[in-house]
């Protein structure tokens, strides 16, 4: 019989719990209508698993779109994530950012209201206020922002969605009358923790929250009983008393451990065992040599994020880079590891000496939520390549959501009812409200990024991501002064270097970008957009053989690197050799099927060459891939029309300006064509269309001289 809590805040019947549930989950409607931002840029925009890359890619691939196996993998392997976002590509055919924030909404609110049946399991309780007011409050708990309001953040939620249907499951395994359901209960508890895993690798971390449950709430041993047992070294007979006593908790606790080891050990072989190469401005703690230290700030950033789980009033969508300053033996942060562990230990001391509260099994699953989960974040497993992520603690917070709920039912001797409730709505309706406005921060990457300049004004990431966002908006001014105020933040910032390098380049001051190229090449020495571009600016300096130099070392760091491919074909087309220019445009868009430039280079130097079959054929081939694109079909119509065949040109040229409606050159040419066809008034008409979009363009004035003296002479 499942115990009865002595729950003494208001019960709240189902349907209204439903309803309350899903109302505070929207919390974070506000990004309903955002943009693609941060890392959804490279995850999802950029990243042609989500488009055009054949399907089988996703599952060869990282999260990031980088082969598994490459040395520049970050070796996050979320296929499942990648392929929600491929179906809603799919069905679109285009990217909406519109699309992909209503549905992380959406995932927020059903992994909220699966948190009621989760918690109902989780504490084995009929008394159905617990898992309300926890649930409640994890619904609307600001930290997880970045998770709902963030498009990648998905991997959050839906990895979130599959752990708790995968406790589910493991609950019916266990319940369920029949063995037959039973056995395919915990099948489908170990194919959905599989699929969690596969959304994100913190989904493994189920396996370990079914076992604790199962040995804690399910066969009632406390800790202490436990410790009890194995340290009175039991006998031969004891030991065969209690296996057969715990026969089905022991099967399901070896299948569980089983198809967890296989999960983990098919995951590691996917990436060939080899670990992720991290930078030091990635985790600077994680690169410091006295393992003391090393340990001691480990700790102060668990410090952080239990602070951020408490008070979520300073969140931030990057923390490192200066962010989080390093501890040393000298700071006085370090009362604030002394405390985070006397309260640990006093928890510890509750766990393992309590064996009459009644609380006490509620609260070892609310701490088995919170740590087991955040585990893979720990670092102490492996490095990871953060300092810390307030993604990583959408799911451990649903562990702290539940020991604040009990925690306030632990108080109802001490404090009237009345004013736990207040305490408790005044918390929600501040969660509430914070998790409104942070969701509106999270619509633009401007907002998004000045946001954080509040909270880490010393991070050179906030000042870099500023200055990327001013660049890609034309204010060159602003995104200068805040590249070199991430240079000052963090010298060895090869990124900032690279980018500043891109922006002097586009201004014409060549030998400071060559020196900043330079500079973030020694730092990281496989930078291949750095090397692209270093052989862009010796290119700008006529130095083409130290040019070409620079574009096949990129290449040699990054195989697959269509805009290197291109840019070597423009070195090569401004040396003549025409063979290898377009060699090199052709493996560009063998790389990249709709890369425009490479497409139109190839199809007016061919035409340049007097291969005007040739350049037709490639033209036609473009089209397969970029049938949108206004460009191809205006240099189809122009070969077409110089080899006399005006009906057919004259429908590509159509099919340009049907594309491109604005472009005054696409009217001019067709007026070429018209006069050449001596429809005359239809030239006219083209050229003066030309004019109305661009009345300083000198082709279309000429001709449309020469057609009224032409006229002139037919009359």
């Amino acid at each position: 019989m499942p115990l009865k809590m002595n729950s003494k805040l208001p019960d709240v019947p189902i349907s209204f719990s439903l309803i309350i549930i899903t109302t505070l989950s929207l919390c974070f409607i506000n990004s309903y209508n955002g943009e693609f931002v941060f890392d959804d840029s490279e995850a999802i925009v950029h990243n042609e698993d989500v488009q055009t890359s054949p399907l089988m890619d996703i599952f060869k691939n990282d999260f990031w779109g980088t082969r598994l196996t490459y040395k520049q993998s970050h070796k996050s392997y979320r296929p499942l994530t990648i392929l929600s976002f491929r179906l809603q590509f799919w069905l679109r055919e285009k990217l909406i950012a519109q699309d992909y924030h209503i549905v992380n909404i959406i995932l927020h609110t059903i992994v909220s209201i699966l948190m009621l049946p989760v918690f109902n399991i989780l504490i084995d309780s009929k008394e159905r206020s617990t898992t309300f007011y926890a649930t409640a409050l994890f619904a609307v708990h600001p930290v997880h922002t970045e998770a709902v309001s963030g498009i990648v953040g998905r991997a959050e939620l839906l990895c979130a969605l599959f752990m708790w249907i995968s406790i589910i499951f493991y609950y019916y395994s266990i319940y369920a009358r029949r063995l037959l359901y039973r056995w395919l209960s915990m099948c489908g508890c170990i194919t959905s923790v599989a699929i969690a895993m596969l959304c994100k690798e913190t989904g493994i971390t189920a396996v370990g929250i079914c076992c604790i449950y199962d040995i804690i709430v399910v066969n009632k041993l406390y800790p202490f009983q436990i410790i009890l047992f194995i340290t009175s070294r039991p006998s031969c007979e004891q030991l065969k008393n209690f296996i057969k006593q715990k026969q089905k908790l022991l099967i399901r606790l070896f299948i569980l451990f089983a198809s967890g080891l296989i999960l983990i050990i098919s995951r590691f072989s996917i990436m060939e065992f080899k670990a992720p190469i991290f930078q030091p401005v990635d985790n600077p703690a994680s690169f410091m040599h006295n393992i003391f230290l090393r340990i001691l700030n480990y700790n102060y950033i668990y410090c952080l994020n239990i602070w951020l789980l408490i008070c979520p009033e300073w969140l931030c969508f990057d923390w490192s880079m200066g962010c989080i300053p390093l501890i040393n033996f000298n700071d006085k942060r370090i009362l604030f590891v002394l405390l985070f562990w006397l309260i640990v230990g006093a928890m510890l001391v509750y766990i393992f000496n309590s064996y009459e509260d009644t609380f006490l099994r509620y609260s070892i699953m609310g701490v088995t939520m919170l740590v087991i989960p955040f585990l893979p974040a720990s670092n102490i497993f492996f490095n990871v390549g953060f300092v810390l992520a307030e993604r990583t603690l959408y799911i451990p917070s649903a562990g702290y959501c539940l020991l604040v709920v009990i925690g306030l039912q632990k108080l109802y001797n001490h404090v009237p009812v009345q004013y736990l409730l207040l305490t408790y709505v005044a918390l929600i309706s501040l969660f509430f409200v914070k998790s409104w406005i942070r969701s509106d921060q999270w619509k633009t990457e401007t907002t998004l990024f000045r946001s954080a300049l509040h909270v880490c004004p010393l991070n050179a990431k906030v000042h870099y991501n500023i200055a990327k966002n001013a660049a890609d908006a034309g204010n060159s001014t602003l995104a200068q002064y805040e590249y070199e105020e991430a240079l000052r933040l963090n010298p060895t910032y090869a990124q900032a270097m690279n980018n500043l390098g891109n922006l002097l380049k586009d201004q014409g001051r060549y030998l400071e970008a060559e020196t900043l190229f330079k500079r973030a090449i020694e730092l990281q020495e496989d930078f291949a957009t750095a090397w692209m571009n270093l052989g862009i600016v010796l290119s700008a300096l006529k130095r083409y053989e130290e040019s070409e130099k620079s574009y096949l070392t990129a290449l040699t760091y990054r195989s697959k690197y269509p805009d290197c491919f291109y840019n070597l074909g423009v070195l090569y087309l401004e040396q003549k050799n025409y063979d290898k220019a377009l060699k090199a445009w052709e493996s560009a868009t063998k790389q990249r099927n709709t890369h425009r430039r490479a497409w139109t280079n190839m199809v007016l130097l061919l035409d340049d060459l007097g291969m005007r079959e040739d350049a037709l054929k490639v033209a036609n081939q473009a089209l397969l891939y970029i049938p949108d694109d206004a460009s191809i079909h205006f240099n189809i119509a122009n070969i077409l029309g110089k080899a006399g065949n005006f009906v057919e040109a004259e429908v590509y040229f159509k099919n340009a300006i049907s594309r491109n409606p604005k472009d005054a050159m696409f009217y001019t040419n067709l007026g070429v064509l018209y006069h050449r066809w001596n429809k005359l008034d239809e030239a006219e008409d083209m050229y003066k269309k030309a004019l109305e979009f661009k009345p300083e363009l000198n082709s279309a004035k000429e001709n449309l001289r020469k057609l009224y003296s032409l006229k002139t002479l037919i009359k």
